[in-house]
């Protein structure tokens, strides 16, 4: 397990058996979706699973938080996207994903910080990362040697040493790993 905290924002002291992140879509409009991967060898129930949004480098969170619903079978993934979101977007719920590229998404267990896209408290201006790889108007995608999310909320984040970054508006990867 990779276990590499500076500046990743990533792959820290999370167990490798919980969920994280595996996609993230900030396209055009309502093109938002969030897509998370169960690594584990059982079905998670989501009932006590949570996506909050941290908005501009806020230290609280949007409201309402979003409560996940159904579950993720052993190595499957579930999106969850916004409702007015493209047809395109195949999800498995839909949810008031309202983020743009300086917004901080965190995923929690039972409220406990199991995976974060972004930095909680910092406004990184318009995005974090730059080229194919910004968190604004980008699709970004979990390389597949990360196995484990982040669980510092507040730890300097720069994707491009987790996530691998595709243009605005690609959906072709939701639904695989």
């Amino acid at each position: 397990t990779e276990n590499n905290q500076t500046n990743s924002g990533g792959s820290g002291t999370g167990s490798s058996n919980d969920l994280f992140f595996s996609e993230y879509i900030e396209g055009s409009s309502n093109n938002k979706a969030l897509e998370i991967y169960n690594p584990s060898e059982i079905p998670v129930d989501l009932s006590e699973y949570t996506i909050e949004i941290y908005a501009n480098g806020k230290t609280t969170p949007n409201t309402p938080a979003i409560t996940l619903s159904g579950s993720i079978v052993p190595g499957g993934l579930f999106v969850i996207a916004h409702p007015s979101a493209s047809d395109e977007i195949s999800a498995d719920m839909t949810g008031s994903l309202y983020y743009n590229g300086d917004d901080a998404a965190v995923l929690k267990h039972n409220d406990k910080i199991i995976d974060v896209i972004g930095q909680i408290g910092t406004d990184p201006g318009s995005a974090w990362g730059s080229g194919n790889t910004s968190t604004k108007d980008r699709t970004l995608r979990r390389k597949a040697n990360i196995t484990e999310g982040d669980t510092d909320g507040t730890d300097a984040f720069d994707p491009v040493t987790e996530w691998d970054g595709f243009a605005k508006d690609s959906f072709d990867g939701l639904g695989s790993r």
